[in-house]
Order: C-alpha cells, then structure tokens, then sequence
C-alpha cells in the first residue's frame, strides 16, 4: 500500500534536483538545474523561497558548509555562495575548464566534510564524466572516470561502502570506502537495472542502511537491502522523480524533487505536479547531510 504523498511545493521544475535538508534553517533545500534558482521549503509554515541564480550557471548539486551557506557544482565548476548575504556566488575551483561542454552533476559530502562530485557533457551521452573528490583544503581530485550521467552518490551509515550509479548505462556500484583517507577500492555491481524501463537517478540511504533510489521513466521510489535486494517500491504521482532526501526535525520525512522536460503540452496535463516537490513518510529516519568543512 502506497504511503500519502503530497506536492508540498507546485514549483514546476524543468530539472528539480538534488534536496538536501538543512538543520540550521529547518528548511529543504533544491535547485533547478535548467532554470538555475536555489529554492527552499519551510514545513512549518509552508513558504516557499526561489534565489535565482546566474543563468550563466547550471547548478548539478549543492551541499551545505560548516562555515556557512553552500557548496554548488555547475558547468563551471565549484562556487560557494551564501544566500544569506549579498554576494554572487564566488568561484573556488573549475577541474574542468579545459573541458567545453562539461559540467558537474550530482555531489554529496562525506563525514569526513569531503564533496564528492561526478562530471558530465551536458548535451551529449558520451562516456566523458569523471568522479572528483573535493577536500577541505580546495584541492580536486580525479577518482574514476569514463561515466555518462553520474549520479545516486551516497554513503552507508558505517562509511563503509559508497554507493554510485551511471543514469545512462542503468547501473549503480558500491564500492567499499576508507572514510579516513577517502580512497575508494573493490568496485562492483550493486544494482544491475538494465533491460528495465526506469533508470536509476538520485538517491539517499536511511538509518536502517537501505538505500532509496529515485527512478526516471517510470515514476517510482524503490528501496534497496544493503545486498542489492529489492525490499520496496513505491509509486509516485510523476514519471520522472529524480532524487530524494529525508528532512524535517526527526528526519522522518522522505523529500523529493522531479522534473518536467521534454514532457509534450499533452502529457503536462496528465501531470500537473511534474517538476514539483513531494513528501511522503515511509516509516525509517534518514542520516543528518554532513558539510563541506572547507
């Protein structure tokens, strides 16, 4: 039986993407990525904020800092910026300058403050993505390379294994995971979704050590055993869900962003919710989102 879902922000997201909950404002916070805008929802009162952004910017992922504000990934490369204050984002670090077309996608922080961040061509499917580890100290470094549309970054709740995926090629890895050093080593196969419909997008790993998957193409929200095993699916009122997050004070409730592109005039009508933000509780805790310590 499906939980209740509900739309608590119709904000029509071409690319909703990446929420992630922040602790100090008790707000979820999202970008869309075609439409750059830092958006934010506030559960206890239901007001919804939109902070656009350079257009000259598409904003993959974000990530909270302990010194404040946040971490955006873009086409190019990473910038920090406060919405707090009245400054542009400022650029920190572009590992991919040499690179036209390119841009960073999908990022999350370890608990040891590092951003990780996979890279991609924006227009093309091309294996040309690279998996950058950002430390505190503002150095890149290039991990593994050779992906398509990286996304699903995430950790188990012993750090032991790292999770991973390629949208394109409808794989997502594990890997087990040194959190000390940051080294990652033993890549498998953790879910082979390949000769199925849906792809695999964003995810988020609960308190239980289940991984929940968002899945583009065929509107569901699957929950994954620690070994791969399908444990749930879930449903959801759009086709294209793209990432989930938990939030709200206990961290019990399960965000998630969707996007509205390349929908016809036609199929907007049989969705009028795509692109926007949901909630539903599906009875685990999430893990607080670490912060970039740089």
């Amino acid at each position: 039986m499906n939980p209740d879902i509900q739309c608590v922000v119709q904000s029509a997201d071409i690319l909703g993407e990446v929420p992630l909950w922040c602790d100090r404002s008790q707000r979820l916070w999202w970008v869309d990525v075609r439409r750059p805008a830092l958006q934010s929802h506030d559960p206890a009162t239901g007001r919804h904020t939109a902070q656009r952004l350079p257009e000259t910017l598409l904003v993959g992922s974000i990530a909270l800092r302990e010194a404040g504000g946040f971490v955006l990934a873009t086409n190019h490369g990473l910038y920090f910026y406060d919405p707090a204050s009245d400054l542009p984002p400022q650029a920190v670090v572009d590992p991919e300058s040499d690179k036209p077309g390119h841009r960073l996608n999908d990022g999350k922080c370890d608990r040891r403050g590092r951003f990780w961040v996979g890279s991609m061509l924006d227009q093309k499917r091309e294996p040309a993505g690279t998996l950058y580890r950002f430390d505190p100290d503002h150095r890149c470094h290039a991990m593994l390379d050779g992906f398509v549309l990286p996304n699903a970054l995430s950790w188990s709740p012993d750090d032991r294994s790292m999770y991973f995926a390629d949208t394109h090629n409808q794989v997502i890895w594990v890997f087990d995971y040194d959190l000390d050093d940051g080294a990652i080593s033993n890549r498998r196969v953790f879910k082979d979704w390949t000769h199925q419909l849906g792809r695999p997008d964003g995810a988020t790993v609960d308190a239980d050590g289940y991984v929940w998957n968002c899945m583009v193409a065929t509107g569901q929200l699957v929950r994954l055993a620690p070994d791969g095993r399908v444990d749930r699916v879930i449903q959801l009122p759009v086709t294209n869900p793209t990432c989930p997050a938990f939030g709200g004070a206990g961290l019990d409730t399960l965000y998630i962003t969707s996007h509205s592109q390349r929908l016809t005039p036609e199929k907007l009508a049989l969705e009028p919710l795509a692109g926007g933000l949901f909630a539903l509780d599906v009875g685990v805790k999430g893990l607080p989102e670490p912060r970039y310590r740089g």
